[in-house]
């Protein structure tokens, strides 16, 4: 009786130790982030005043976000942190901007750069950099622009984006204008009467019906708005020197809040307008050459804050 109980319990002690196993331990995953919609440059003028940061980080399941360090960069100033926030929840949304007007000093060729840092509950990391390139603006060569009636040239409208692409009229054909309205910035039509004569438009001009270019603009899904302004103080010479830091102080220089038009008529060459467009981005048009009728060019220059 003794031998069995023996046996009884050795085979019931062997069972036991069977049955005791760890759980297996599963590693969380780093975190997720985003910056910008996944953006990682930009570029902006020596008139930049606020850089906007779009900051979405998630935390791994029953992990919970913790962290949310930014700091800020600049060619030869110190490092600065602009943002450092807790949390305790799993997915985090913040929109940060940073003024750096006033508390940056910024040249052309100078970059921005922001590092993104977030941190999860098991001490896990995930990173990011965005990038503020400083270029003040950009020029083009010479603009040829046709006259209504120009079947040399048909390219009657343009924008500052893809280089100063050109577009044209109707229907056919390539670089049609109605495929890319929300890209132009200018218009320019010819108009015999002596008060109009050469002129440059925005896009959202009320041509009446019947006149101008009213077929044309009508049917654009997007007509973006541009307002003009004669820059008296700006000389044509003066116009070609203007590079960089010297091309912003012309354009703060120039009141564009007041006494700006949709239209400016009868222009001549070397007259320099300023400009500013939907999107606040400013900029200085040189006439190089003003068609004498319909059926020639105008030719332009145009200098455009990035």
């Amino acid at each position: 009786m003794l031998a069995l109980v023996g046996s009884s319990f050795l085979v019931t002690s062997c069972g036991d130790d069977d049955k005791k196993t760890d759980d297996p331990i599963v590693e969380t995953k780093v975190p997720t982030l985003t910056v910008n919609n996944g953006a990682t440059e930009a570029f902006a003028s020596l008139s930049l005043d606020t850089v906007k940061l779009d900051v979405l980080a998630k935390a791994d399941t029953d992990v919970k976000m913790k962290k949310v360090t930014i700091t800020r960069a600049v060619s030869g100033q110190p490092t600065k942190t602009i943002f450092d926030k807790t949390y305790d929840e799993q997915n985090v949304i913040e929109t940060v901007y940073d003024v750096v007007a006033g508390d940056v000093i910024l040249d052309d060729g100078n970059i921005i750069t922001y590092s993104i840092t977030v941190t999860d509950s098991k001490a896990k990391t995930a990173n990011a950099t965005y990038k503020v390139t400083i270029a003040s603006l950009a020029s083009s060569g010479q603009i040829l622009l046709g006259g209504p009636a120009n079947t040399t040239n048909e390219y009657r409208f343009f924008g500052t984006s893809d280089n100063f692409r050109r577009y044209r009229a109707g229907t056919t054909g390539s670089d049609l204008a109605k495929d890319n309205s929300s890209k132009i910035d200018f218009v320019y039509f010819y108009n015999n009467a002596a008060s109009v004569g050469n002129a440059i438009y925005s896009p959202d001009f009320p041509f009446t019906s019947g006149s101008g270019w009213f077929s044309e603009v009508s049917t654009w899904p997007t007509k973006n708005n541009t307002l003009f302004k004669v820059a008296t103080d700006i000389t044509a010479a003066k116009f070609d020197a203007l590079t960089g830091s010297q091309f912003i102080t012309e354009l703060n220089a120039l009141d564009l809040s007041v006494g700006t038009l949709n239209r400016i008529a009868n222009l001549s060459s070397n007259t320099v307008l300023g400009y500013k467009k939907s999107d606040g981005k400013r900029g200085l048009i040189k006439v190089v050459a003003a068609a004498p009728n319909d059926k020639t060019t105008l030719t332009i220059v145009c200098k455009a804050e990035l």
